[in-house]
Order: structure tokens, then sequence, then C-alpha cells
């Protein structure tokens, strides 16, 4: 399956982040569902990884997915109201809330602050490898420019 990129102007990203927010609307994709892995999607749609990942950063930003290093992105908690700061990121951590009050609460928030910390790292560590090998081939075409 492809994007209909010839019929959206919108950029690839977008439309990614369209249909995943789409399948968590639409209920196909539940609070504590793991998301479709980078690798899953870039196949499913023909794109390159840090385009999957732009998805994944939007979906982030509108607080609809958080990532935990290792296991992978999941769907958030709705807010529990008006004036709710954020859903619960991690499962294991819902049962307490409410007994524990704002314990429970600063738990959740540390859990997902230890979340998007660890997707941080991910994302440093990708930017290394990707920085190293453009370093290997900018030094691979100065040996061939020297060497004509």
């Amino acid at each position: 399956m492809t994007l209909p990129l010839e019929d959206d102007s919108r950029p690839p990203y977008v439309q990614v982040a369209e249909y995943l927010r789409r399948q968590i609307q639409s209920g196909e994709l539940s609070p504590g569902d793991k998301v479709p892995s980078s690798r899953e999607l870039q196949e499913k749609f023909g794109l390159a990884s840090a385009t999957i990942q732009n998805a994944f950063r939007l979906l982030k930003s509108e607080e609809l997915i958080y990532s935990v290093q290792g296991r992978g992105s999941f769907i958030r908690r709705p807010a529990a109201g008006p004036g709710a700061e954020g859903g619960t990121e991690n499962p294991e951590l819902s049962e307490s809330e409410g007994s524990e009050g704002d314990a429970a609460g600063l738990r959740s928030r540390v859990a997902a602050l230890s979340a998007e910390v660890a997707d941080l790292r991910g994302q440093v560590g990708e930017m290394r490898e990707t920085m190293q090998s453009l370093l290997e081939l900018m030094q691979q075409l100065r040996g061939e420019g020297e060497g004509a």
C-alpha cells in the first residue's frame, strides 16, 4: 500500500500521521496498544525511516503516542477531563491512579518524561550513525577526487 501522494499535497510524514490518527479515532488502535513499528510502516507505504520518524514526532507533539526505548511506540490514554495534565502514558501506572492522588500523577509524569528522554536518546543515536555514514562517504569522495 502506498500513500496517495498524487492526490494529497501534504508532506508524506503528515499523511502517515493522519493515517495513524484515523486508526486511533476509529478505535482500531486503543490506549495502550502498540503502534505499528517504523519498519512496518516503511514497508507498508514505501517511505524512508526519517519520514516515519517525523510522523511519530508529530503524533508525540500532539500527545497521541509515546515511545519506550526497546519496546516501541504506544497509544496514550486520553486526558481524564478539563485541566487534566496528559493521559497516563504507562499502562502499569494506571492502576495506582486515584488512590494516591498527586503521587500517582507525579509517577505518571516521570514515566512520560523518562520515555521521552529514552526516545530522544534513540534519535541522537540515529543522528550519530547518519553523521558517521556521511563522514565516511565524504572521506571516500575526497579520496576519489585526489586520485583523479
